[in-house]
């Protein structure tokens, strides 16, 4: 059977609204096994360090968490303008501060009690320099908007991510196409389905999103990244999984 990989993007009290409308998307549509994309200091606003309350939350839900970032705000660079405006965090970042970054997520989760192994950088944006600090910290694999790559192994998990833009007329025009998209990305074993949080300020996407996940579910099983990393590392029995070669050596 085909498998769905559901991602709630930017967890963060800053989105403490959002997220509980996320939280009640997923019970409504009985999703009980989901990735929560957490980012430790959303646009340095609303640390998660300092907020309790929302902590137990995170926790409560039995969702897997993964590491999304630490302040999700990153340089406004003309190479990224299609996919992000100023949140491509690690985009354009040297091996230094690509490190302090992981480093201080990282740390920050171990304090909290968090647990991960595995790391999306925002906008889906990495340097030359992610994979390798990445690896040297224990991470397991690290998701990119077309695959999941095994840090371990070097393989890559064709897994294509839908989502919808926020961006103005982006916005607009990502209504019209997520749908079409879905039928496009259903060839693939593995499909992901990245809700952000600011999508839940928008009744059209949070309706469309309930729709999508209701179709969703007819023909694909829900799945973690725990999962599909599961026994020594991702199966080669899963369709479109591809060699890529070991960063770290």
């Amino acid at each position: 059977m085909s498998l769905a990989l559901v991602e709630l993007h930017d967890v963060s009290p800053y989105y403490r609204a959002e997220f509980l409308s996320a939280l009640e998307l997923l019970e409504e549509v009985g999703c009980h096994r989901f990735s929560l994309l957490v980012v430790p200091y959303f646009w340095e606003r609303a640390p998660l360090g300092e907020d309790r309350e929302f902590l137990s939350l995170i926790k409560s839900t039995g969702g897997e968490v993964l590491l999304h970032g630490y302040t999700h705000k990153g340089k406004k660079r003309f190479q990224d303008i299609l996919w992000t405006d100023g949140e491509g965090e690690f985009g354009g970042l040297d091996l230094q501060e690509t490190y302090e970054r992981v480093r201080a997520g990282f740390e920050l989760f171990e304090y909290l009690g968090l647990k991960t192994e595995f790391f999306v950088p925002p906008a889906w944006i990495g340097n030359p320099y992610l994979e390798d600090v990445l690896y040297s910290l224990a991470f397991r694999g690290v998701a990119y908007r077309w695959h999941i790559k095994d840090l371990t192994e070097g393989v890559l998990i064709k897994s294509p991510a839908l989502t919808f833009s926020n961006r103005h007329i982006f916005s607009w025009l990502s209504l019209k196409l997520v749908p079409e998209f879905e039928k496009l990305y259903s060839r693939h074993h593995i499909m992901r389905l990245a809700l952000h949080m600011a999508d839940f300020r928008d009744r059209r996407k949070l309706n469309l999103w309930k729709d999508l996940l209701e179709e969703v579910k007819k023909s694909r099983r829900w799945t973690s990244y725990g999962e599909l990393f599961s026994k020594g590392g991702p199966s080669s029995s899963f369709e479109g999984f591809q060699p890529a070669g070991r960063m770290v050596q």
